[in-house]
């Protein structure tokens, strides 16, 4: 995986579909994961279960929010070319990455995404709530 590649500045409006096609995708392979743990748990009882249901949450929270810190996309962003940088152009960072993720609980939870849609639409560098509170954007890599 290649870490932090480079954005391309400015093509954030340019990127609209492209993120919530990210988002299917990035869907579907957490789904996968849930799936393959509620599989493979079922069978070994509920202390089995445990085990793989913690292993199946640490699976998440860093698919969530390490990838994007670590690497700046998830890999739907990667297959559609995104990636994601504080607004200053410069790398997200781990903690930015923290935020603009546990903020989906206000962008996804509530209206199933039309908060974060239609402020994707209506800012002026079409952030989501955890894109404003963590000073981040979605670009193009070069």
């Amino acid at each position: 995986m290649e870490q932090h590649p480079k954005p391309q500045r400015g093509t954030n409006g340019d990127v609209i579909w492209h993120r919530v096609g990210a988002y299917f995708i990035d869907s579907i392979l957490m789904a996968l994961i849930w799936l393959a743990v509620i599989l493979a748990g079922t069978p070994l009882g509920d202390i089995g279960f445990l085990v793989l249901a913690f292993v199946g949450l640490v699976a998440t929270l860093v698919y969530g929010f390490l990838l994007e810190g670590l690497y700046g996309y998830t890999p739907g962003k990667y297959l559609l070319g995104l990636v994601v940088i504080k607004s200053d152009g410069s790398n997200c960072t781990i903690g930015a990455s923290v935020l603009r993720n546990l903020l989906w609980i206000v962008d996804a939870l509530p209206t199933l995404n039309l908060v974060a849609m239609v402020l994707i639409l209506l800012t002026d560098d079409n952030q989501r709530v955890g894109d404003l509170v963590a000073d981040t954007v979605v670009v193009k890599q070069q």
